[in-house]
């Protein structure tokens, strides 16, 4: 990357820069449940878009649209139905930032722009929670998390847009309403201990490539380097990517 020039070096650095611009407005939109806004103004929903979850990976704009957005809006309506008698005060709101909170804080990224300057590739740390207060059960949640992000971006009419993205739940528990610890020895101390990706909220959605793709850390097993950060590339292609191309 030495090679390029002063005036490509500038302009690759000003990308890494609007990438990661494009990634806080994700954490933005995904805190406040807007998925419709997100998955229509900040991806490129072609036939490449991917989203990855240890559950499995959705491809193409309708498979990614239909689990990412559509799903996920019914969740949002369904807990507001669920709610609002113990909350009257909900009417009249919208019901996507009322179902939950999911604060993601991101740190460490590393992130690489093509030696052709048509995409960008970052690698994320997410510690963060997910909270509500408005529940049917009227009581309090908080989820506790750490992910990772690979991320993959494509400039499109000049514009930085998402085309994949690979999370992996790396630590995911509720942090208060049982012993966590606890009952994580119990599991281990089992004959025969329950293996498989952490839970996730609803029904995972229809995916193309079925999972599990990320392993939690555990006691017993090294983290799973399932995401590794970028290295310098020249073009997005199926050597330098997070969900492979397709023809």
């Amino acid at each position: 990357m030495s090679e390029l020039s002063l005036h490509q070096r500038i302009v690759n650095a000003a990308a890494s820069q609007e990438v990661e611009n494009v990634k806080a407005r994700h954490t933005y939109l995904h805190g406040r449940a807007d998925a419709t806004t997100e998955w229509d103004e900040i991806w490129c929903m072609d036939k490449n878009a991917s989203w990855a979850h240890a559950f499995g990976r959705m491809r193409g704009g309708d498979q990614v649209w239909y689990g990412s957005v559509t799903q996920y809006d019914k969740m949002c309506f369904e807990n507001w139905l669920n709610i609002f008698e113990t909350y009257p005060e909900v009417g009249g709101k919208d019901p996507r930032p009322l179902m939950e909170a999911s604060v993601h804080t991101l740190v460490t990224d590393v992130i690489e722009v093509a030696r052709d300057g048509k995409s960008a590739r970052g690698s994320f740390i997410t510690p963060g929670v997910i909270h509500s207060r408005l529940t049917d059960d009227g009581k309090p949640y908080c989820n506790v998390l750490w992910e990772r992000y690979g991320s993959d971006f494509v400039l499109v009419d000049g514009e930085w847009k998402y085309l994949h993205e690979h999370v992996c739940p790396d630590i995911l528990t509720r942090m208060d309403c049982f012993d966590w610890a606890h009952g994580e020895y119990e599991r281990l101390c089992d004959p025969n201990p329950v293996e498989g990706p952490p839970p996730t909220l609803g029904d995972p959605p229809p995916v193309t490539d079925p999972g599990p793709m990320h392993m939690p850390y555990s006691v017993l097993a090294k983290p799973r380097n399932t995401v590794p950060w970028p290295e310098p590339y020249e073009t997005l292609d199926n050597d330098n990517t997070y969900t492979s191309l397709v023809d």
